[in-house]
Formats: structure tokens, C-alpha cells, sequence
């Protein structure tokens, strides 16, 4: 993993907190693959596994769909073998049922030559869950 490939993730992290994702996909591989929160226990519309840059758009478009993000922190970032893993803070308010959540994210990256070949995120689905339900009799 070379040190590019950690500024370039520093850069994007960045760039995603103003609220501009367009910079990442200039950095998608053509077979990319974007894996969210797939092994949850919580049935969030943006999990799953999406391929290709269409792919990904996909999973911006559904996270757009039920969540607004109003803060998104980078923690930490650093090389963990071929991977570089990110340990982030997103706040998040709910727009079915206005309920402000902040969960804790784990995002790993695979990059090459400044390409993003494969992305995973593990959240904490719990606080997720509990601000997309709305309260029994609503």
C-alpha cells in the first residue's frame, strides 16, 4: 500500500464531509466492489453489495433516500496488510421518522495505483434500527 493511496483516502474522507462525493468516483475502478453493512442483522436499504461505478451510485442514491448526513468524521486511517481501514463517526438524521442517530463505521479500502478495487463497511446497525422505527401506534 503506498503512502498516495492513504492521502488520496485522507483527501476523500475530506472532500465527503463537505458533502462532495463527486471525487470518489473519479478514483472507482471499473469492477469496483462496495460492500455496506452486508452481514447486518438490520435491513437498511443501502446494505448490500453493489458493482461497478453504477453500483456505487446506487448506494449513494438509497443512503440519500432514508438518511441526511449531518456530520461525518474520520477517526482514524491506517495500513492493515493490502487494506487500509478508516474508523469514522456519522451523524445521521432519519428522514422517515426524524430521528438523529450517530453510529460508529468501520470502512476497509483496497486501492491500486490510486483505484478504489474494493470497499467494505461494518456499522452499528443497532442505533441505525432504532432511529429508522418509528414508535408503535405512528
Amino acid at each position: 500500500m503506498a503512502q498516495t493511496d492513504i492521502t488520496l483516502l485522507r483527501n476523500l474522507y475530506d472532500r465527503y464531509a463537505m458533502g462532495d462525493v463527486a471525487p470518489l468516483f473519479e478514483h472507482l475502478a471499473p469492477g469496483v466492489e462496495w460492500i455496506s453493512c452486508a452481514h447486518s442483522a438490520v435491513p437498511v436499504s443501502f446494505s448490500g453489495a453493489f458493482h461497478g461505478p453504477e453500483g456505487v451510485q446506487r448506494y449513494f442514491e438509497k443512503l440519500a433516500q432514508d438518511w441526511t448526513i449531518t456530520r461525518h468524521e474520520m477517526l482514524s486511517l491506517a495500513e492493515d496488510g493490502e487494506q487500509v481501514v478508516a474508523r469514522n463517526t456519522v451523524q445521521a438524521v432519519n428522514k422517515s421518522t426524524g430521528k438523529p442517530v450517530e453510529v460508529a463505521t468501520e470502512h476497509r479500502w483496497v486501492l491500486r495505483d490510486g483505484m478504489i478495487l474494493r470497499f467494505e463497511e461494518q456499522c452499528d446497525d443497532g442505533a441505525a434500527l432504532e432511529a429508522a422505527c418509528r414508535p408503535e401506534g405512528s
